[in-house]
Order: C-alpha cells, then structure tokens, then sequence
C-alpha cells in the first residue's frame, strides 16, 4: 500500500485489444481488462479482495485501490 494507505493498481491501454490492462505488485495474481475504466473499476472492487482472501494477505472490510493509467498516443502537427 502507498503512503495514503491504497493499494496501486496500474492500468495501461492496449490500443491493439483497445482495452484497459490492470496488474499490481500488491495485489498477487492481478491481471485483468476492461473496455473502459468504469468497466475496469467494477472488476477490481471483486477481484481485489478476493484475491487478497486467496493469498492469505490481510486486509479490512474495505480495501482502497488507486488506479495509475498510462495511455500512449502521438500528436500530429498540422501542415502549414
């Protein structure tokens, strides 16, 4: 957890699949997507606790995350 007490969650689009990819050094055995971030969230208020309660590492009743997203994507300049 960081300093705020929140896991992190990192998210990365896959512009291929065109989906949110989301996986955690805090979180074992985290790897899912999402079209969207929204979609994304729902899966990992169940995923997370779950797979806390399958590694046998603790937590409370409410379990915060944050989610750190990175989107690559070029600008072009308009021809003069």
């Amino acid at each position: 957890m960081n300093a705020a007490g929140r896991l992190i969650i990192n998210a990365v689009w896959d512009d291929e699949a065109r989906v949110w990819v989301a996986t955690s050094d805090e979180v074992p055995g985290l790897a899912t997507e999402a079209d969207d971030m929204d979609a994304l969230v729902e899966k990992l208020k169940k995923m997370i606790p779950e797979l806390l309660d399958a590694n046998g590492v603790a937590h409370g009743e409410d379990v915060p995350f944050e989610i750190l997203g990175k989107r690559f994507a070029v600008a072009h300049r308009e021809a003069a």
